[in-house]
């Protein structure tokens, strides 16, 4: 598996939360009182929230492949194996939902692959060891990105929540010297 990278900022355009330092500056540069800067903190939250959610059912859909991909691969060794010995094998294949067959394959140099989308297309078995791999590489890359991005809009979230306990603890000062005034 590769490792996960580390990104300063998004390939999907999620925007970075800076942390703010300064809530009284930031406050006068952004025109927003304190409980408008709560609720636009808590709704960039939510969107990050969302996103976050999103990529990780994407990544656990993708990483659910993975393996069909091994097992695949490892057929295909086999039957390159007996190809090149020229050996025949039987095997026992899926018919259709719980009806399987036995058969004895005497020259095996065909494979068909679903494709998806109830598509099935025949290759011959280095092409298709070869398309395999592809797509086994390609959906490794997807999961490994999808990791690194979701490494981000944690940071972001984290980011986001020391900012909105930074505006609460603003406005509890405020209210705490405007009760001392009194």
């Amino acid at each position: 598996m590769a490792e996960v990278k580390e990104i300063d900022g998004s390939n999907r355009g999620i925007p970075t939360s800076e942390v703010i330092e300064d809530v009284a500056g930031w406050l006068t540069k952004e025109k927003l009182s304190p409980e408008e800067a709560e609720l636009v903190l808590r709704e960039k939250y939510r969107k990050y929230k969302y996103v976050e959610n999103n990529m990780t059912l994407s990544r656990e859909r993708m990483s659910e492949k993975l393996p069909e991909f091994k097992n695949s691969l490892a057929i295909l060794e086999v039957m390159l194996e007996k190809r090149d010995k020229e050996e025949p094998f039987e095997t026992t294949f899926l018919l259709s939902d719980d009806v399987y067959s036995r058969a004895i394959v005497n020259k095996p140099d065909k494979v068909s692959i679903w494709l998806g989308a109830n598509v099935m297309v025949e290759y011959e078995l280095d092409k298709a060891k070869a398309l395999l791999e592809k797509n086994q590489s390609s959906v490794q890359k997807l999961v490994d990105d999808l990791t690194a991005e979701l490494a981000f809009i944690k940071d972001q979230i984290t980011t986001t929540e020391v900012n909105m306990a930074h505006i609460i603890n603003y406005r509890v000062m405020l209210n705490k010297t405007k009760g001392d005034a009194k």
